[in-house]
């Protein structure tokens, strides 16, 4: 009985623990300890995964050496049963990071010279990241036409480098929308700790704005129904548009799709990287341990480097040659005051030159 008591205390606690992790996180730890439950479950007899950890603990009182050799032989064997099953050499390696953490919750500790020592992982295998193509991204945008506010989602995550669970935590009370472009104020987080600012493109704001007229401060901005996230469908819709699409390229190390939610986020990067440098590229994202020149900019000059970097991350031409007038019209409108300030300081030296002519007629130092 108490047996079954500390098992079913050290799993609620991993429960407990796991809830304020990130959505991703928390999908990804689950899905590793899920592999693990079946892997024990089809290799031991049905037995449980508690029940094995139970007779681990009950071992190493007994003999450090037997228990560090069916620790690891378990851990080998769920290997080599990952790899029979077809998962990918990073896969594995992801999966069995998460599951070090679940096993630590329940008692059993790992080493890393242990691992290197004990444990042999199939080669990593190293693949190209598949860059988002313009036209891959307009085919996108254009084969969610009915449902605008996904639409916009996705300009959002290409025009912002935010992450797909950082937009759709959005409140209507975290954008800015007095400047020349919506500004976004991102709320620290579990995943960043600190909060930092973006900017949406013209191409997203001409969606946005309309639907964010009738929300109030504390509504989700990307949301359906009122207050209402739309995070359980985004993933699932993308993934169904670029198989009715025929964008169904899958890495071969991990078979997962080459287009995913991530995909806008890093289209955003390699934009900004080539314009901008990586550490604004780093920083603008959210990635931490970069260097700090892009926080110490004034806002204005945060504002000044997207307007720069806008026309890079546009999808439609249309969009772009709107920029491109916009910014003839702002060097026109700058030449005009130009010419305006270069009368007025003529009108001011006339006037200065007249006073002084005055002067010395008036004092007799003038000869006709």
């Amino acid at each position: 009985m108490s047996s079954f008591l500390s098992k079913k205390k050290d799993s609620k606690s991993f429960d407990d623990a796991l809830s304020t992790a990130p959505e991703s996180t928390q999908k990804n730890k689950r899905y590793a300890i899920n592999l693990l439950n079946r892997f024990v479950t089809e290799s031991y007899s049905g037995r449980s995964i508690l029940d094995v950890t139970d007779e681990l603990r009950l071992l190493k009182t007994q003999d450090s050496q037997t228990y560090e050799d069916a620790l690891y032989g378990m851990l080998q064997d769920w290997i080599v049963w990952n790899e029979r099953n077809g998962l990918g050499n990073f896969t594995i390696r992801v999966a069995f990071s998460n599951i070090r953490k679940y096993l630590f919750h329940l008692g059993i500790k790992t080493n890393e010279q242990d691992i290197k020592e004990y444990l042999r992982f199939g080669k990593r295998t190293k693949e190209n990241r598949h860059p988002l193509s313009q036209m891959e991204y307009r085919q996108i945008l254009d084969g969610l036409s009915r449902h605008p506010i996904i639409q916009a989602l996705f300009l959002a995550l290409g025009s912002s480098g935010m992450r797909v669970g950082e937009a759709i935590s959005l409140k209507k009370k975290d954008l800015d929308l007095t400047g020349k472009r919506i500004k976004v104020n991102i709320p620290a987080n579990t995943k960043t700790r600190t909060g930092r600012t973006t900017y949406l493109s013209l191409e997203t704001e001409k969606i946005l704005r309309p639907h964010l007229e009738s929300l109030g401060p504390d509504d989700v901005v990307f949301s359906t129904k009122k207050n209402k996230s739309i995070s359980m469908s985004v993933r699932t819709m993308l993934a169904r548009l670029v198989d009715k699409l025929e964008l169904v390229d899958r890495y071969q190390s991990n078979n997962i799709r080459k287009i995913t939610t991530h995909s806008f986020r890093a289209y955003f990067f390699t934009k900004a990287a080539r314009m901008h440098g990586e550490n604004y590229a780093h920083k603008i994202i959210g990635h931490g341990g970069y260097l700090m020149q892009y926080d110490r900019m004034t806002e204005d000059e945060k504002l000044e480097l997207y307007l720069k970097l806008e026309p890079e991350l546009t999808v439609y031409e249309q969009t772009k040659n709107e920029l491109e007038i916009s910014k003839l019209r702002d060097k026109v409108e700058e030449i005009d005051d130009l010419k305006q300030e270069v009368q007025k300081l003529r009108e001011a030296q006339a006037k200065s030159d007249k006073k002084i002519l005055e002067t010395m007629k008036e004092n007799n130092l003038l000869s006709f």
